[in-house]
């Protein structure tokens, strides 16, 4: 099984192959994400995109990346992406970070990509997972960015799909 971390930093996953611009990370490729990624087609059966896209620079370069994501997995290859919820305190103290997600938002990015859904998630510190709040803001995920997410911030948005290549349309 190939495997890539795109955005590896310094804790790429064990047995993948490391992406990262940083030439300090651990990355066995260093690479400027604004630039078409220097990967065959259908190369990787399982990829990860975890705390990356909330770095980059345009919404055109996450729309181009979240492509590429597309391009390079084999058909069936599963994709985790992990961001920060525009409601956790991370999302807002560290100056390289230029993208705030809502669950809704990184579901219109990962949906120009055809795909099935393993897991779509709203992710909780520990105290909020024990009273409750993680079940009610995953099944009324509307409602809780709406009114509850200022009073229950969220740590991440999970999700985890598997590519689906069978109609080969154009994206």
């Amino acid at each position: 099984m190939k495997i890539l971390d795109i955005g590896c930093s310094r804790n790429k996953i064990k047995g993948a192959v490391g992406l990262d611009i940083d030439p300090d990370s651990d990355a066995d490729i260093i690479h400027d994400l604004a630039n078409p990624l220097p990967i065959e087609d259908n190369e990787y059966d399982l990829i990860y995109c975890r705390h990356l896209l909330e770095h980059l620079g345009t919404p055109k370069d996450v729309t181009n990346l979240i492509k590429e994501i597309y391009r390079i997995s084999k058909p069936g290859a599963r994709v985790i992406f992990e961001v920060p919820h525009f409601s956790y305190y991370v999302s807002y103290s560290s100056i390289t970070h230029k993208r705030y997600f809502s669950f809704f938002l990184l579901d219109k990015l990962v949906n120009l990509i055809p795909h099935k859904t393993v897991k779509k998630e709203i992710r909780f510190y520990k105290t909020f997972r024990l009273f409750g709040i993680r079940t009610l803001a995953n099944r009324f995920k509307e409602g809780y960015e709406r009114f509850w997410t200022y009073i229950f911030p969220a740590e991440t948005i999970w999700f985890e799909i598997i590519i689906d290549k069978s109609l080969q349309q154009e994206i």
